[in-house]
């Protein structure tokens, strides 16, 4: 597959095509920060890409407003020692995308399929209503907690489900 700084390994088509054939279907709009969001539906999530000091490589998902002690989770996970944010080159290496892009989507192109997928229980109840952007910072798409869950198990990955809250 052709790799590219917009799209990733596949890019945006193969994204939606590889959705489509799931029978997963996104309603994508143009992206609006915080306080821009008038008339706009679901949950915005943040998408923290991280780095332990042996190399492995987590993918956090929960809401955007959730404050995430990385101590405590660096614990919860056994992860080795100190968590840090992956550089863009990591970021590019791993997912083919640039920093801002952040989402699940984007491990369509981790061919390796070793990154660790941690996601808050708190995401749950929001059917039909989580936001992630599609390979694009400019944009929003709508998912459902059930649908990102069979994203993730069509790749292979197997989420770890966990109450970020309780840090």
């Amino acid at each position: 597959m052709a790799t590219d700084r917009k799209g990733g390994v596949g890019g945006r088509d193969y994204l939606l095509a590889t959705l489509q054939n799931l029978g997963i279907t996104l309603s994508t709009v143009a992206y609006h920060e915080a306080g821009e969001r008038d008339g706009m539906c679901g949950v915005f999530c943040k998408n923290l890409f991280l780095k332990d000091r042996k190399g492995t490589f987590y993918l956090i998902i929960c809401e955007e407003d959730c404050k995430v002690d990385l101590k405590w989770l660096k614990r919860h996970l056994n992860a080795a020692r100190n968590f840090s944010f992956a550089s863009a080159d990591d970021l590019y290496a791993q997912l083919h995308i640039n920093p801002g892009s952040v989402s699940p989507f984007a491990l369509i192109n981790n061919t390796r399929r070793d990154i660790q997928v941690i996601i808050d229980r708190n995401l749950q109840p929001y059917n039909n209503s989580l936001n992630f952007h599609p390979l694009d910072s400019k944009e929003t798409s709508l998912i459902s907690f059930d649908d990102l869950i069979r994203f993730l198990d069509h790749l292979g990955y197997q989420p770890v489900i966990t109450d970020m809250h309780q840090m």
